[in-house]
């Protein structure tokens, strides 16, 4: 056998016989490797070095490709490069299978609350159910968005006995607290402009309705910070079950106690079921001893200082997003009534559950790999622009989709009197492709840690939509609000192709 290979894989003189016989013995090889797996051959195969690396099934499925046609190897590269990248993609969606499981659980428990609460207290209920949980966002998106992350980062390497460790611990516990109080201060202070619409439909006792709403808020919030502390130490099964549990929580409040209590009275409970599930995690924490002991602690300046970098960014996300939507929702509610305003709230409903299901596949496939390639401008350019023009058609498709089917989805997800708000869809779904498709841009101000540009960027934008609104809505009544929307994040699309033109140009 090995005088035959001798023979059969001597060098001749022609460059054709060469070329035909290197195509013979890759052949050959890949065969004899099938059948004798461990048999020591040394032979070569055609322009094996222009072969990315991969997984062995793919560099297999190429070879096949290779024995059974005569693909040149520059076709045989980039078919092996797709299936590299394939693969990983494959491979990093089975890693990210609890992620998923918990973006599923939440969107049914969302749609689940939007159903009952539509059912029982129409489009009113959906207006104030959305108020609502804005105003607990204005309490929770500093701690969660900044505090957190920035606790992730620090922790994610550390040991729980060490020093280090219960430093950023304790730190993130006593920024966590200050931020709540001072958000708590903020809207008690205004207690009339934030709470009035809440209290007027309660019908209960003041001191009561704002005692459960910053209790549970405070509950909330230390609930999201222990499951930052399972994200920092990859425990995802748990972290799948705490976001789990507080979604199902909500939705069974809901279904037990709606049309019993009034639509105020029945949203301070909502938060008390989601809230508790920090009881259930809390010994779960200590049990895997993540929770760190305050024995000997002392967090120096520092420590706080490299938390509060995350802060910044945080607070510009709640003045510019959660106040500015609270705002406009505010306007609109006095400049409408509660009916009319759920019918708007309604189609923002179901934009923000595509969305978020949009947003969370981005933030797991995408951004990942964009902050991996950060240090190598070339690589990062090409994968931007692949990523930019690859989603386009995508999103198309899935929004005119949407949009075909808009009168159906709003009776399966509310109820037949939201059906006259299907007109809204129309610039609704404008909006939210410029939106979306402008991310795979926006993320680079992030990764490239653009702090400047992201602040001015969120504050300008925040103050051109409230002027949009303003000077719209008088016109064209609730579809200037999504023409607002639309105009709004067509500016977002179209700064960002300018800024970054460098990464989408062909």
């Amino acid at each position: 056998m090995t005088i035959t290979l001798i023979l059969c894989f001597a060098t001749q003189s022609n460059v054709e016989q060469q070329q035909q016989q290197q195509q013979q013995r890759f052949r050959r090889t890949f065969f004899i490797r099938i059948i004798w797996p461990d048999l020591p051959l040394r032979l070569p195969v055609p322009d094996s070095s222009s072969f990315s690396p991969g997984c062995k099934l793919c560099n297999i499925g190429c070879s096949l490709l290779l024995s059974l046609s005569d693909l040149p190897s520059s076709t045989a590269n980039l078919v092996l490069c797709s299936l590299n990248l394939l693969c990983h993609m494959l491979r990093h969606l089975k890693s990210s299978f609890w992620s998923f499981c918990s973006i599923f659980i939440r969107t049914i428990g969302s749609l689940g609350i939007n159903k009952l609460i539509a059912l029982y207290y129409g489009p009113n209920g959906i207006t104030l159910y959305a108020h609502f949980q804005n105003l607990v966002s204005i309490v929770t998106t500093v701690p969660d968005g900044g505090i957190n992350i920035g606790t992730i980062k620090f922790l994610a390497n550390e040991d729980p006995t060490s020093q280090k460790y219960r430093q950023y611990f304790w730190a993130g516990i006593w920024l966590n607290l200050l931020c709540v109080l001072v958000a708590l201060a903020l809207i008690f202070s205004f207690s009339d402009y934030y709470l009035g619409v809440f209290l007027e439909e309660a019908g209960m006792v003041q001191w009561w309705w704002a005692g459960s709403f910053a209790l549970g808020s405070l509950l909330l919030t230390y609930n999201l910070f222990l499951q930052a502390m399972l994200l920092s130490k990859r425990v995802l099964k748990w972290h799948v079950v705490s976001t789990s549990t507080m979604s199902l929580a909500g939705l069974a409040v809901v279904y037990l106690l709606g049309g019993e209590l009034s639509v105020g009275a029945l949203l301070p409970v909502v938060l008390g079921a989601q809230c508790a599930t920090f009881f259930l995690m809390l010994p779960v924490l200590y049990l895997k001893k993540f929770i760190a002991s305050f024995r000997r602690v002392k967090v120096p300046q520092a420590v706080y200082f490299e938390i509060g970098k995350y802060v910044v960014m945080a607070l510009s996300a709640v003045v510019c997003l959660k106040l500015t939507n609270f705002f406009v929702r505010d306007f609109v509610i006095s400049r409408f009534e509660l009916y009319e305003t759920g019918l708007w709230q309604a189609v923002v409903r179901v934009s923000e559950n595509y969305s978020l299901v949009y947003t969370s596949v981005i933030g797991m496939l995408y951004y990942p790999r964009m902050a991996a390639l950060v240090n190598e401008p070339d690589v990062l350019r090409k994968f931007v622009r692949s990523a930019f023009y690859l989603v386009m058609p995508g999103l198309l498709v899935a929004l005119l989709l949407v949009y075909l089917l808009r009168e159906w989805v709003l009776r399966l997800l509310f109820n037949e009197d939201f059906v006259v708000a299907e007109y809204l869809f129309d610039y609704q779904l404008i909006g939210d492709f410029f939106r979306m498709w402008s991310i795979v841009l926006t993320n680079l101000m992030v990764v490239r840690a653009h702090v400047r540009l992201y602040i001015g960027w969120q504050i300008v934008t925040a103050l051109f939509y409230m002027a949009l609104v303003y000077f719209l809505v008088e016109p064209f009544g609730l579809e200037g609000i999504t023409m607002a929307h639309a105009i709004r994040y067509g500016a977002v699309l179209i700064f960002s192709m300018v800024y970054y033109n460098k990464y989408i140009r062909v």
